[in-house]
């Protein structure tokens, strides 16, 4: 079996599973996937912007690729990403916007690991894969615990 028939094998495998389980699957992914040098980039914007959110998404703007807008201040954000920074989908070897679920948890895990005892939900409102521009999240502060 070659390894892209393996991926086509995975695609289908994913979208067998319900959003809970996507969820749940994904979440391994993405906390690995940001573990491995992206959560260090955004660890010095939380320290550059003194663990202020609103500083913190203004800064993103500095990120090669990624932009940053505060909606409501301390309540709502827009993360959006210029290009599709997932390494299966940069080599071909996946294509199914399914994938997105990796980076909205790899996302949230960020967020939740910076500003601990906050509650955040991030909603993926478009992505590269689904054959938009750019991928862009939205992201909302529940509450502080």
């Amino acid at each position: 079996m070659e390894l892209s028939d393996w991926f086509k094998e995975f695609e289908k495998g994913i979208a067998s599973l319900s959003p809970e389980q996507r969820s749940a699957f994904f979440s391994e992914c993405g906390k690995n996937c940001v573990d491995g040098g992206t959560l260090s980039i955004y660890r010095k914007l939380y320290e550059d912007a003194e663990g202020d959110m609103d500083v913190f998404f203004q800064l993103a703007n500095r990120l090669p690729g990624v932009k940053g807008e505060v909606v409501e201040k301390g309540r709502i954000y827009y993360l959006t990403f210029l290009e599709c920074t997932c390494h299966l989908c940069k080599k071909g070897n996946v294509t199914t916007p399914l994938l997105c679920e990796c980076s909205r948890q790899s996302v949230l895990y960020s967020l939740q690991s910076l500003w601990k005892g906050r509650d955040f939900q991030v909603k993926l409102c478009h992505s590269i894969l689904q054959g938009e521009p750019d991928c862009k999240m939205r992201i909302e502060v529940e509450f502080v615990r």
